[in-house]
């Protein structure tokens, strides 16, 4: 698993994702906390999750002084948020992407709208190939709408002239966790 998260961070990182790994619930809590501080943000448009919820992310918004936007208000208020936390199913070390089951619109909002994605997994959702996710995801009933994340939203136009963030985050965000209590992201 070592050399995997590796190889996963160095694709990841090329592609100008910041990555963190953690041991348990309670560093994610406090890492988390310190991100969204750092991005400055003054809401959060969060999707509840599994793993969020055993994470009590709407006590870490608060402790980083900012307004939390959820499930009722997501879908109204998304593009206000400065900064969207989603979870995600499987992370592919060969190519640093990351994928989500985004059938829900709130999730794909979250992670599209808002300057800052932060993503938060579960480390043992890390696979080795995109055959690899592939496989994973055809073991069970395949989502209606996969959502592949590779670095922040790109764009080049006709000159190749390449800009950041337009189309989506400026900035992602990933955070796995080795152990955690809320098993399954969705």
């Amino acid at each position: 698993m070592a050399a995997m998260y590796e190889s996963f961070v160095t694709k990841a990182r090329a592609l100008g994702t910041e990555v963190y790994r953690v041991d348990d619930p309670a560093a994610a809590k406090q890492l988390i906390e310190k991100l969204i501080r750092e991005a400055g943000a003054k809401k959060v448009a969060l999707v509840p999750a599994p793993l969020l919820d055993a994470l009590d992310m709407e006590k870490v918004v608060s402790a980083a002084r900012a307004e939390l936007l959820t499930a009722g208000s997501v879908r109204k208020r998304a593009d206000e948020a400065d900064l969207g936390i989603t979870t995600f199913d499987l992370a592919i070390a060969e190519t640093g992407t990351l994928v989500q089951d985004a059938t829900a619109l709130d999730r794909r909002l979250v992670s599209m709208l808002p300057p800052v994605h932060l993503a938060v997994m579960p480390l043992d959702g890390l696979t080795a190939t995109f055959r690899q996710a592939i496989a994973n995801l055809a073991a069970g009933e395949i989502p209606g709408y996969l959502a592949f994340v590779s670095g922040p939203s790109r764009t080049a136009d006709i000159e190749r002239v390449l800009t950041i963030g337009v189309h989506g985050p400026g900035r992602l965000i990933v955070v796995f966790i080795d152990e955690q209590e809320g098993r399954g992201s969705r």
